[in-house]
């Protein structure tokens, strides 16, 4: 039976540009894919939310397509997400019939549904509708490798009484994780009831995307997914222009030449820009059975050091249910040290030791290694509270008074150099249970969006940041003034953590709470100079 390439760059792509391609690179897309004989092309996906911008190719749209210029020689569709079908107010028909007109009346000759295991089988209203209306229907059952023969084989048992409805039933790598057995299992599972075509969406996390692809054509698969360079969600998919250069596509008259401009030109660079493509976190959150997008996170997080992020997967492999992702799980692991259900971790009540005493909060920066001499002036001159934010680098090396640890990101960077100091801590002693570092003061913490308040034993700031919970410290133990040394500001009024930073300070300027700082920063802090004293 013919082999059949769906290239679906314009909608798994878009999950790196929010679907926003230009239409000078969609123009030259299909031009190219039309020539190179690929069989299908997927413009992306078409939905009903609507609660943030997104790019034409999260909606792909009737009047949208019709705008565009679609060559002949492949067959146009797109994809729907039965997950926002099943979720919504209206019923899958209504969904259905406000989605598409008739397929005689639409640009495109097919409409594939992607939906988890547990939604394929209320997936049925969804898939007749798209029928009725003349489509060629495919449906793709996501994170097949997590599931059991058992499974496999009863759902597509479950299915094949749908074979008038279904054309196509997809099986994905959503995980990236699948080697041969697995295919091989997969495969014959779904197969053992489902008689009609199969369909394989590979994705690349460990490298194996084309030789999966290969594999499951050997097992008897007639549809095999793409993409451009393999643009797509995570490490992204198999390569088109390396899949067409196989030779038993070249044989069946495929042209992957006339996608290596365009490749060039447009998607090459992209690819710098965005970063998708197999690498060394991808293949570790494949062996863990991450969700993907878990590593996409963390790859384009420039707050997260590079060196931690294998650890952080590490975490992530161990919570529940791993392969569904999470924003507040990854925030979680990512702090490692973490309040929850959003109550108070607790301290002991601090006493107001610093009454009437200036402090100096130090940061760990290049900016402070600069001035390393002026801080020492400073501190024979001042005398004030010295306190490090964060562990002390082995740079700056100065007589603290005591370094303030939170429960932020930066923990887990310098974990064995705390576990190894002889610093005196300001920390929340709860949340370093099992670590044996020498805690002076145990002050609580709670981090609450949009407040900052320090009570006697925690204290309450907008975001993990380790200079606001010691600010609040500060406060509480009776300082009289608070200067900076070494916070100089991001690069970028778009990093976001010069965003928190500035929501912080501006939660701080509404309670007349003032800092100083020594050094030029970019932000909103008045100024002095350290070298004036």
């Amino acid at each position: 039976m013919e082999i059949k390439v769906l290239d679906c760059t314009l909608r798994d792509g878009g999950y790196y540009n929010d679907w926003d391609f230009p239409i000078d690179l969609v123009n030259s897309y299909l031009d190219s894919i039309a020539k190179s004989g690929v069989n299908y092309v997927e413009l992306g996906l078409r939905q009903l939310n609507n609660n943030k911008y997104l790019g034409p190719h999260a909606y792909t749209t009737y009047e949208y397509i019709n705008r565009l210029h679609l060559p002949e020689g492949p067959k146009y569709g797109v994809m729907i997400d039965a997950k926002t079908v099943l979720s919504s107010p209206h019923t899958q028909e209504e969904c259905i019939n406000l989605l598409f007109k008739d397929c005689n009346e639409e640009s495109i000759d097919f409409v594939r549904v992607a939906a988890h295991f547990l939604e394929v089988q209320e997936s049925l209203p969804m898939l007749k509708a798209l029928k009725s209306k003349g489509y060629i229907v495919g449906l793709n059952i996501m994170q097949s490798s997590i599931r059991d023969s058992k499974e496999l084989e009863d759902l597509s048992g479950h299915i094949s009484s749908w074979s008038s409805y279904v054309d196509v039933l997809y099986f994905a790598d959503s995980l990236g994780s699948m080697v041969t057995s697995d295919m091989e299992r997969v495969y014959k599972s779904i197969a053992k009831n489902w008689k009609n075509e199969i369909g394989f969406h590979a994705h690349n996390n460990m490298g194996r995307a084309i030789n999966n692809v290969n594999t499951a054509i050997d097992l008897g698969v007639t549809w095999v997914d793409s993409t451009i360079t393999g643009m797509g969600r995570g490490a992204g998919n198999a390569e088109t222009e390396y899949l067409l250069m196989e030779s038993r596509f070249l044989e069946k008259n495929y042209y992957a030449d006339d996608l290596f401009e365009l490749v060039s030109t447009y998607f090459e660079p992209l690819k710098l820009k965005c970063g998708w493509g197999s690498s060394l976190y991808y293949y570790i959150g494949a062996k863990y059975g991450l969700h993907p997008t878990y590593v996409q996170e963390l790859s384009t997080d420039i707050t997260v050091n590079r060196s931690i992020i294998p650890k952080i997967l590490n975490d992530l492999g161990k919570v529940k249910n791993p392969n569904s992702y999470s924003k507040d799980v990854l925030d979680k692991v990512k702090s490692k040290l973490s309040p929850k259900n959003n109550n108070p971790i607790y301290g002991d009540e601090i006493p107001t030791f610093m009454e009437g005493r200036e402090v100096l909060l130090v940061a760990q920066t290049n900016l402070s290694k600069s001035l390393k001499g002026a801080i020492e002036d400073y501190i024979l001159k001042k005398n004030p509270t010295l306190i490090s934010i964060n562990q002390p680098s082995k740079d700056l090396k100065l007589n603290y008074d005591f370094v303030s640890a939170s429960h932020n990101k930066k923990f887990r960077e310098d974990e064995s150099k705390y576990i190894d100091g002889k610093f005196k801590y300001i920390a929340p002693k709860n949340l370093f249970e099992g670590i044996p570092i020498n805690i002076e003061y145990n002050y609580g913490i709670l981090v609450s969006k949009g407040m900052f308040e320090y009570s006697k034993n925690f204290a309450t700031i907008p975001f993990n940041l380790t200079i606001a919970y010691t600010i609040a410290f500060c406060m509480n133990a009776g300082a009289n003034k608070i200067s900076l040394v070494g916070f100089g500001g991001y690069e970028s009024s778009e990093d976001p953590r010069q965003k928190e930073m500035q929501e912080f300070l501006r939660i701080l300027s509404l309670q007349n709470i003032e800092l100083i700082s020594l050094n030029p920063t970019s932000f909103t802090i008045p100024e002095k100079s350290i070298y004036a004293i």
